[in-house]
Order: C-alpha cells, then sequence, then structure tokens
C-alpha cells in the first residue's frame, strides 16, 4: 500500500488481513495525534497560548506603560502568539472531533480548507513573533550601544513598521494558497499546509515535498538570521552596559539595560525552541538526520516550536514588578467591591427577613408605629 489510510480501510473491511505500508509520525487508523502524551500537551500549550496571549492583549490595550513604543511591540509579539493558540486549539478539536476514525477523514482534512487556514495561522504566527523579536532587539540595541548615533523609534514608525511585518506575514503565508502547482505534490495530491496531518509546513525530513524551499527559506533561513542578529545584539549590549560602569550610568540607560535584560530572556527561549528546529533542518537537507519514525519531527512540530507561545506572556507581561503590583491593586480591589456588596447585599437580606416576619407575624411585634413603618418598607421593596 502506498498510504497508511489504504491499510486502515483494509484491515476494517478484513480484520486479520496483515497488511503493509509506510507509518505517517503523525497520526495512525485512529487518531490524526497518535502518541498520546502529545495529546494532551497541544490541548495544555494550545489553551495557554490561546488564553494567555489574549490576557496580554486586553491588558496591554487597557493598562498604559510609560513606554508605549515598547508596550505596542510586545502586543503585537502576543498578537501573533496568540494565533499559534489558536492554530494548535484546531488541531487538538479536531483530534479529539475523528479519535476513533481518523483515516477517514485524512485525505479530506489535508486538502481542506480548514487545513490550510490553520497552516497559514502557523506560519503567520512563526514568523510575525520572529519579525517582532527582531525588531525589539534592534530597538534595544539602539538604546543602549547606540543612544546618540540613531534615532529612537517613534510610535509611528513603530506603526509603520509592524504594518509592514504583518502585511508580509499574511503575503507570504497566503502564497502557498493560490493553486500555484508548485505548491502541490503531484503523487499524493497534498498541497504545501497538507504535507502533515498537523498542517505545518516544516522541513524537518530527508522527504523533498513539493514547496520544500520555500519552507527552508523562512523557516530555517530567515529565522537562523535573525536569531544570529539577536544573539549578537544582545552580547553587544551587555558588553556596553559593563563597559560603561554602574558610576556614570544615567538613569535612563539603567532603565534600557533592565528592560533589554527581561527581554533576553523571551529571547532565549525563543531562540532554544527555533535552534533544534534550524538543526534538524539542516541535518535533514544533508542527508545526516536518521530519524525512520519520524519522533523527532513530530516532537519539535507540536511541542518544541510552539511552546514559546505559550510561556512568552509569562516572561513579558506576569512576571514584571509592574504588572505584580497593577494585578495586585486590582486584587484588592476586586476583594473590597466583593465584601462591600456581600455585606450590603446581607443587610438587605436581614432587613427583608424581618420584614417578611412582621407581615406575615404582626402580634410579634409590640410596637405598632414600627410595625407600620415597616410595612410601608415592605411596600416600597414590591414596588
Amino acid at each position: 500500500m502506498d498510504h497508511f489510510t489504504q491499510c486502515c480501510y483494509a484491515v476494517k473491511a478484513i480484520p486479520r488481513l496483515n497488511c503493509e505500508a509506510p507509518t505517517d509520525g503523525f497520526s495512525s487508523c485512529d487518531d490524526l495525534m497518535k502518541n498520546k502524551t502529545l495529546q494532551i500537551f497541544i490541548w495544555i500549550l494550545g489553551i495557554m497560548a490561546f488564553a494567555g496571549n489574549l490576557f496580554v492583549i486586553a491588558w496591554r490595550c487597557f493598562v498604559r506603560e510609560d513606554n508605549l513604543v515598547h508596550s505596542f511591540l510586545l502586543t503585537n509579539l502576543a498578537v501573533s502568539d496568540f494565533l499559534m493558540g489558536l492554530y494548535l486549539l484546531i488541531i487538538a478539536i479536531k483530534d479529539t472531533q475523528w479519535q476513533g476514525e481518523y483515516f477517514k477523514q485524512d485525505f479530506t482534512w489535508r486538502t481542506g480548507q480548514l487545513c490550510q487556514f490553520a497552516g497559514a495561522l502557523s506560519m503567520i504566527s512563526s514568523e510575525v513573533s520572529v519579525a517582532m523579536l527582531t525588531i525589539i532587539t534592534a530597538d534595544r540595541l539602539v538604546c543602549i550601544v547606540f543612544p546618540f548615533r540613531f534615532k529612537r523609534l517613534s510610535l509611528r514608525r513603530v506603526y509603520l513598521l509592524c504594518a509592514i511585518v504583518w502585511l508580509l506575514g499574511i503575503v507570504i503565508s497566503t502564497v502557498p494558497l493560490m493553486g500555484i502547482g508548485y505548491f502541490v505534490d503531484d503523487n499524493t495530491g497534498f498541497g504545501f499546509y497538507g504535507r502533515s496531518a498537523v498542517c505545518l509546513p516544516l522541513q524537518l525530513s530527508s522527504d523533498r515535498p513539493a514547496g520544500w524551499e520555500y519552507s527552508v527559506s523562512f523557516f530555517i533561513a530567515f529565522n537562523l538570521v535573525a536569531f544570529i542578529f539577536m544573539l549578537v545584539a544582545y552580547i553587544a549590549m551587555f558588553v556596553t552596559a559593563k563597559r560603561v560602569g554602574g558610576a556614570v550610568r544615567s538613569t535612563s540607560v539603567n532603565r534600557e539595560t533592565a528592560m533589554a535584560a527581561k527581554m533576553m530572556f523571551i529571547i532565549l527561549t525563543d531562540f532554544f525552541c527555533w535552534m533544534p528546529v534550524t538543526i534538524i533542518g539542516v541535518l535533514s537537507l544533508t542527508g545526516n538526520l536518521y530519524d525512520p519514525k519520524k519522533l523527532v519531527y513530530v516532537w519539535i512540530a507540536v511541542f518544541v516550536l510552539p511552546v514559546n507561545s505559550s510561556i512568552n506572556p509569562l516572561l513579558y507581561t506576569f512576571s514584571t514588578t509592574t504588572t505584580r503590583k497593577k494585578l495586585k491593586s486590582l486584587r484588592g480591589t476586586l476583594r473590597m467591591f466583593i465584601t462591600n456588596n456581600l455585606s450590603r447585599s446581607a443587610g438587605k437580606l436581614k432587613l427583608y427577613i424581618r420584614l417578611l416576619a412582621t407581615r406575615f407575624f404582626p402580634e410579634t411585634i409590640q410596637n405598632q408605629s414600627i410595625a407600620a413603618s415597616i410595612n410601608i418598607k415592605i411596600q416600597s421593596i414590591e414596588d
């Protein structure tokens, strides 16, 4: 058999049939994601990326920060990571929906519009995220290493840069959807995003599917160049900060250095997520990767690559001192509001019970004037 789904149909018709076909790294006859551990992780990472980045977007839209340029860049980074969460949830939902009979849906799914949409989301998210981190790094580099040689990014320039990044991200992710023959495999009929059941066009195997050069140029070449720039830039920043010395540094430089230190953790997590992709991609292209069951491909595509989208909100929003203070203040305000309302509601309930008791058991009230006053209150409540 040429494809594992053909064996699934054959065994379904003849249960004891011994059928041989190439195995699929991601899927089995029953499941879109045959690895049970990854089935759990894709839900965890998807929910974390979706909910965490949605909170960050809302937080940064409503809570004003001093550095508007930096905040706007981080908001765009959160939007790109949010798209990765949406992609993961689409895959997780479809895996759950088709459990027990995935083989019946394999071809329809991988050639369908939802898989193409999910794949485009993953590519937009990945490339825009890397581009935003590159812009953030360049901004920190100018502020710390070249504070007088170049102008700092203005809000207007950042708006323009982000618009260009998003436009390019949308273009490069939708080009494979335009029906160009280069992106369609003549043997299988699968397109650029349908090369795997998770609709991710990574080139991490020795196979040469349709459009593999396009995938390599962005997922490996562009990202490698971007992270080399980030690495060199952060080394230059910390060398500069150390050379200047704490005694002569201005408050502004200290603040920029502290911000750069925080951003370094984001860059490092993304670096450690993307470097395995780059290394394994290069090994697969040179024929030096031995992964017959495609286990490395599966784990990197589903777990290693998306994990940075899930933990980025924790690193650049929830972990900051300012955010923690504001959340603590908000929590105190909510607690006070709830306590006051509960006390007020308890008082009203107690009064209402006494009023009801007065109406139905008037003999319990000796003072008729008080009873009459209470009856007036009851009438006002009913009205």
